[in-house]
């Protein structure tokens, strides 16, 4: 009987297991009036009893089989009423999230916003048998609370870094108040996250998009929006916190342990592929040199990386790797560029200058040159031939205070200026140019929001910054999980990262918790990877007005890393400070002739560009999407684009980057080279264009 019964509840046990895993479903991916769901190809694979099982720290490894237990999954989920409700301890929750996608998300099986959260994961088996236990969060959106067995083990406020607990006491300890088996362990985490509606950066999420999306702001992602995941870790002291900072011979580490007061023996060794290169040694809490001989450096062309493994004394070992490279300020001399005198059937349109065009006394394109040689600023200059097709009938001369580009036309006669021998401050990576070419990613998906529905889905973002020819993201007002920067590290993608923004309505309240987060992102786990190359403080008017030190906080960046290059407002107010290292414009359609380099400052387009066609079928919400400039077809996409490169390329004596808006459509913002759902706007033929006009930007030579 006593076999009988026991094979009962293991059926019975089974069957609530799939049931459990048959109940969950996606939600509609879409806004209002969608009936066909926008959903990816990875989304539609999302499996609840393997959700993002990848080890989410690559940065810092541990033995993944005796080692690392990952919560994600099904948890048990019901919205809260507020700060002093007190947790549901013992008791069912209402319904069920598929963590860690936010809830807000199709994905998460959910799909409503609620600013008071409460998730809770009962576990039948304690999760290791000996050391410490360690709970880790890659990210919650916003404030976070985490009890165990009832007992509140932490709190954490910041909606884009990770952080862990420490619950090891709490494991074996039970309550009156549990309700369920007292051997079970009881995990309930409380979020609460006012998103646009609160004081802290949100990036650019609202509340309201979800019954009215439009405009710039999308769809919330509260909640848990990362991986969560149970570490097993040594007793006396373990690793805490690893900082790499590298450059063109070696890097420089310090180990941090959890017990901060002692000082501890670290040894550490460097291989390539299965061959140690170099050692170290050293405590923990210094900092700690490792020259590497015949170094190979990283690169988008040679993306090579060093794995190394650190040892704390005998009792704790992580693995870890960097790449050898350096983010730096050059100035790049220029040979002189003659004038290239009259150019017959070639007219040179826009960017006239003040009092143009007007009648010459004669029919001689000289005459126009000439006054383009006695006028201060002139760049470029167009005559009318008298007579000809619609024009005047008077010879008539065109002034130009840029470099517009080229357009046939037999009834013009144009040319540009000679250009003196210059010295132009340049981006260096590795101490060489490499002009930035790359595009906006804000970082958002159909059906997960903030979480990319699977490991695959988050690098093929970034597998299509080569397929498109591109050298560069821009990452716009949010941190990715560590797992999207080892991909940007393993295929060579260089990164601006952006500090998240209090996206309008910023107060003194809100700054608090922007250098929480400015400092977090810059001293944590992102600032290790050797694929960011540059530091976005600001951007545009969202917050910076605010903040009355901002030449101040430019500098405390560079102190937190001297490695980096820093952009102090990108395309916003705070460029006239000319403080840090980035002279950096927003242009929508067109890049304008108005960036000036200057001896401590290169100049480039944060953004630009925002052509969109309107993918039938892809529309968040049908017919409603918009962009900065219309495209009919893919083909007209790809010519207005091409028109954007030639700017570039006229620009390209003055500009060292450009990002182009953007990677994706997001929500109604059709501006994508992708659709939302991930899907290739064009053809094989138009993406060949793209790619070509892509690289003959970074190929160019000015």
């Amino acid at each position: 009987c006593i076999s009988v019964c026991y094979m009962m509840r293991l059926i019975l046990l089974l069957l609530l297991h799939v049931a459990a895993f048959t109940a969950w479903k996606p939600t509609i991916c879409g806004g209002p009036g969608t009936t066909h769901s926008q959903i990816t190809k990875w989304g539609k694979e999302v499996n609840p009893a393997s959700v993002l099982p990848e080890y989410p720290r690559p940065q810092m490894t541990r033995d993944e089989r005796t080692t690392y237990r990952n919560l994600n999954g099904l948890w048990e989920f019901q919205p809260g009423t507020g700060a002093t409700e007190p947790p549901p301890f013992g008791k069912k929750l209402s319904g069920e999230i598929l963590v860690p996608f936010p809830v807000e998300s199709c994905l998460s099986g959910v799909g409503q916003t609620h600013k008071w959260l409460w998730y809770r994961k009962v576990l039948t088996t304690q999760p290791f048998q000996t050391n410490r236990t360690l709970i880790n969060f890659g990210s919650v959106d916003w404030q976070t609370t985490v009890y165990v067995n009832t007992h509140k083990v932490g709190f954490h406020s910041g909606g884009y870094d990770s952080f862990s607990f420490d619950i090891t006491q709490y494991l074996h300890q039970s309550s009156h108040h549990r309700a369920d088996d007292a051997t079970n362990i009881e995990i309930m985490v409380h979020v609460y996250d006012p998103s646009n509606e609160g004081v802290q950066p949100e990036g650019k999420q609202r509340i309201s998009a979800i019954t009215h999306p439009g405009g710039d702001t999308y769809t919330p992602a509260s909640g848990i929006w990362q991986t969560v995941w149970l570490e097993n870790v040594p007793q006396k002291d373990y690793i805490e916190k690893l900082k790499i900072r590298s450059d063109m011979q070696g890097f420089d580490i310090m180990v941090t342990t959890a017990m901060k007061s002692s000082t501890e023996e670290v040894s550490l060794s460097v291989w390539d592929s299965n061959k140690v290169v170099a050692h170290g040694s050293g405590v923990s809490g210094a900092t700690i040199r490792v020259s590497i001989p015949n170094p190979k450096l990283w690169s988008p062309s040679s993306p090579f990386l060093y794995n190394i493994t650190v040892h704390l004394s005998s009792y704790d070992t992580v693995g870890t790797y960097t790449g050898l490279r350096t983010s730096t300020l050059g100035h790049v001399k220029y040979p002189p560029t003659p004038p290239t005198g009259p150019q017959p059937g070639i007219d040179r349109p826009g960017e006239d200058m003040h009092g143009s065009p007007f009648d010459l006394p004669r029919a001689d394109p000289n005459l126009c040159w000439k006054h383009c040689n006695e006028t201060k600023g002139c760049e470029a200059w167009a005559y009318g031939i008298p007579h000809c097709g619609f024009g005047s009938e008077k010879p008539r001369c065109w002034l130009k205070h840029g470099r517009p580009a080229l357009h046939p036309d037999k009834c013009r006669v144009s040319g540009v200026e000679g250009i003196p021998a210059r010295t132009t401050t340049r981006p260096m990576l590795n101490g060489k140019f490499i002009y930035l070419n790359g595009w906006l990613d804000q970082g958002f998906w159909p059906d997960g929001i903030y979480t990319a529905p699977s490991d695959e889905a988050l690098a093929y973002d970034l597998q299509a910054v080569k397929m498109f020819g591109l050298n560069q993201v821009r990452k716009h007002q949010k941190v990715e999980p560590e797992r999207w920067y080892y991909h940007a590290d393993r295929l060579g993608i260089l990164l601006w990262q952006d500090a998240v923004q209090k996206y309008g309505g910023a107060t003194a309240a809100t700054i608090p918790h922007f250098m929480h987060d400015l400092t977090a992102m810059v001293t944590g786990p992102t600032a290790n990877h050797p694929c960011v190359i540059q530091w976005e403080v600001f951007n545009e008017r969202d917050c910076v007005g605010t903040f009355h030190n901002v030449s101040e906080i430019v500098k405390y960046v560079k102190n937190l890393d001297p490695t980096r290059l820093v952009d102090t407002d990108s395309g916003g107010p705070a460029n006239s400070l000319h403080v840090g290292n980035v002279d950096d414009h927003h242009d929508y359609c067109y890049p304008k002739n108005n960036v000036v380099p200057s001896e401590s400052q290169f100049s480039a387009f944060g953004e630009f560009g925002g052509f969109g066609y309107y993918t039938p079928g892809k529309e968040w919400s049908p017919k409603k999407c918009h962009t900065y400039c219309h495209a009919d077809t893919p083909a007209d996409q790809v010519h207005l684009y091409s028109l954007a490169i030639k700017d570039l390329q006229r620009l390209k004596s003055l500009v060292s980057a450009s990002m182009y808006t953007q990677i994706t459509d997001v929500e109604l913002e059709c501006d994508g080279l992708l659709n939302y759902d991930r899907t290739n706007k064009f053809n094989a033929t138009l993406t060949k264009q793209i790619v070509q006009l892509s690289q003959s930007l970074i190929n160019f030579s000015p």
